[in-house]
């Protein structure tokens, strides 16, 4: 049998006899205020006149980050189409995402699919949208802060 003390050590409580108890709060991992703050993803001025860009190196890989509006966006940066970067696609005066290679639009808001990709695949932009479109694009909370699109969470 072994004594106590080797028994509370490899408990992980932090006690052993004749020592005071660490608090639970001692214990728990502070986060860092970068991390309670979201994470920086590109500013309103790197976005120039498409409204979008790609950001690479976020915890989900590659995103389109833009702004529709005035609402920033943040989805998967892969067309369901041919997967194309929707980040080199631009935002359309009615606010969705246009995908560069064949006009495909996302609603930003949901990541649906809205319209089927357009000039020769324009005849079957509707089983393309109620097939590959169907899976809607992944979004990702943001918030606008100090001129700056950030992650939260």
């Amino acid at each position: 049998m072994r004594p106590a003390a080797s028994r509370h050590a490899q408990d992980g409580d932090g006690a052993t006899p004749g020592r005071t108890r660490r608090s639970p709060s001692a214990i728990i991992r502070q986060v860092s205020t970068a991390e309670s703050q979201g994470i920086r993803l590109v500013t309103l001025e790197d976005l120039g006149s498409s409204h979008v860009a790609v950001v690479d190196g976020t915890p989900h890989g590659a995103l389109a980050v833009g702004i529709s509006g005035d609402k920033p966006f943040a989805v998967s940066n892969r067309c369901r189409h041919l997967f194309a970067s929707l980040g080199e696609g631009h935002v359309t005066d009615e606010g969705c995402l246009e995908c560069p290679w064949h006009a495909a639009l996302y609603d930003v808001g949901t990541g649906k699919m809205v319209r089927g990709p357009q000039g020769a695949f324009r005849p079957i932009a509707g089983a393309i949208k109620a097939t590959a479109g169907a899976r809607a694009l992944k979004t990702y909370p943001v918030e606008l802060r100090d001129g700056a699109i950030w992650l939260l969470g």
